[in-house]
């Protein structure tokens, strides 16, 4: 659910579009219809194949490369320093568990067209009572660290929620165009990128079944990192914030 470029978010104000052109806003609903539907397909050699990947209404049915099932594929986080992490931003998790979360989100969609015909896309996000967890490693499948994934919390195992806010963005090909599945773009389509960021915080569990608290802040500036002076900091590094803290609270 992470290679280098799945980043996250923090609140980062989004820079001003030159121009003329008029934004108008989008259904949100354009966005979170999309997510979870992006099926993921594999090449000969175990590589990610996005020419072969494509958008169904189902990916969890069989078929489609699925990071931790039983759950549709959604971005997560990790950070230098070994740890990852993930929030149910989409509502995917909670859709595998029937709901049962409560899991809320809402948000909004500004599109502003370019004189290229393009249109230049900004989705804000915020999710409550979402589905948290964090593992050891890079692998989401891996040994968790605090709160449990669909998989244990179906076995009995008690679920950590929390919120966080998604802010991206990007490039589409044209005004009203369809908008893409976030793994699709942060994998597929990492050059539309402009910027994003994601902040999270959740109460819970830990792994030894005490009480605690995780803490993701993340934020990437791919398209001014590929502007900036190449000794600057942005340029060596396009994520100048990449933090996942797991920590006791105490009973």
């Amino acid at each position: 659910m992470k290679t280098r470029t799945l980043i996250a978010i923090a609140c980062l104000g989004f820079g001003s579009i030159q121009g003329n052109l008029i934004a108008a806003q989008r259904p949100f609903s354009d966005f979170l219809s999309r997510q979870g539907k992006f099926c993921l397909q594999l090449d000969a050699d175990g590589n990610l194949d996005c020419s072969a990947s494509t958008y169904v209404n189902d990916t969890t049915g069989g078929g489609c490369l699925l990071f931790v099932p039983p759950v549709a594929n959604y971005i997560g986080w990790s950070d230098p320093k070994g740890a990852s992490a993930s929030f149910d931003y989409a509502g995917l998790a909670d859709a595998a568990l029937g709901g049962r979360l409560g899991t809320l989100i809402d948000g909004s969609i500004d599109e502003i067209p370019q004189k290229d015909g393009s249109a230049i896309v900004k989705v804000v996000l915020h999710a409550r009572n979402a589905m948290a967890f964090a593992v050891s490693g890079f692998d989401f499948n891996g040994s968790l660290t605090f709160g449990n994934r669909v998989a244990e919390i179906l076995a009995g195992a008690p679920p950590s929620v929390g919120s966080c806010t998604f802010k991206i963005e990007f490039r589409n090909p044209a005004p009203g165009a369809p908008l893409p599945d976030m793994l699709d773009l942060l994998v597929c389509r990492v050059a539309d990128v402009i910027r994003y960021s994601f902040v999270g915080q959740s109460q819970g569990l830990l792994a030894n079944g005490s009480p605690g608290t995780l803490q993701v802040t993340q934020v990437g500036l791919i398209a001014v990192a590929g502007k900036a002076n190449s000794n600057s900091r942005v340029a060596l590094d396009a994520f100048p914030a990449e933090h996942i803290i797991v920590h006791a609270t105490g009973r």
